[in-house]
């Protein structure tokens, strides 16, 4: 008799929260910027799958996230004949560093991304905090600024439903410079977002025409809240190479159109 109770009590729970559950695409970014704002740290395995002009090519990697802003990728980039190394990591200033490793050779770049957003904003009059904090929750919640979504059907990722979230782009937002790039390249953007965790386990970019994905990035065997060192945050250049420091550069290239702004996660 017990345990027939117990089992009444749990179908009970379950009625209920399926019935309190996230339905409209608000409900659903308010659930997942509640989720993540508990996650002050993350870390993932991260694969990156592009098929662009006919030529596909997966970046498969590690990744690792402790609020505010510490941000680590490490990433395996396959080139022709060799595999190389791509790091990035950002800390607390606000400095990214991008560390290349091909054929033996180090080459090494650095933006300030405070000062890149901060000049952005002034020139486009559109907040680009997106860009000092690598956040998720921030992250997504920043592409509103540009983005109208609708709820999709959804999928499963690793035993977990997703809603999946699919955006496409405002009427005024091919007037921005920060963005219009974008703009011409990708049709929509479909974000599939975890019913039990919130978080965002993938992200697919489909082409000018919004038919074929163009750009895949998935987040697997995620972890939350674990200790990370601060010491992983850090990055010191190797003594005998010189950081190109391309701030200026990429901030002239995407008033102009020329590249799209970047982000901590590759």
């Amino acid at each position: 008799m017990k345990t027939r109770w117990m089992l009444v009590i749990v179908l009970a729970a379950a009625t209920a929260r399926g019935t309190d559950a996230p339905k409209t695409v608000d409900e659903i970014m308010k659930f997942a910027t509640a989720k993540n704002t508990g996650y002050k740290t993350w870390s993932a395995e991260m694969r990156q799958s592009i098929n662009l002009m006919g030529t596909p090519m997966t970046l498969h990697g590690q990744t690792w996230f402790k609020a505010p802003r510490f941000t680590r990728t490490e990433m395996q980039m396959p080139m022709i004949g060799v595999s190389g190394k791509m790091t990035i990591i950002m800390g607390g200033d606000g400095i990214m560093w991008q560390e290349m490793d091909m054929l033996g050779q180090k080459k090494i770049m650095k933006m300030n991304m405070c000062e890149l957003a901060s000049n952005l904003t002034a020139q486009s009059g559109v907040k680009m905090d997106a860009l000092q904090n690598p956040d998720p929750a921030r992250q997504w919640e920043n592409s509103r600024e540009f983005m109208d979504f609708i709820l999709v059907p959804g999928t499963t990722i690793e035993n977990q439903s997703m809603w999946v979230l699919e955006g496409k782009w405002k009427q005024e937002a091919s007037a921005n410079p920060a963005v219009a790039q974008q703009v011409g390249a990708i049709g929509k953007m479909r974000l599939h977002i975890g019913q039990q965790d919130g978080f965002t386990h993938r992200i697919d970019q489909f082409d000018k025409g919004g038919v074929k994905v163009a750009v895949t990035i998935d987040f697997t065997k995620v972890k939350f809240n674990e200790k990370f060192d601060d010491a992983m945050f850090r990055y010191k250049p190797p003594a005998g190479i010189e950081a190109v420091d391309i701030t200026d550069m990429t901030g002239q290239m995407i008033q102009q159109g020329s590249i799209t702004p970047p982000t901590p996660e590759p």
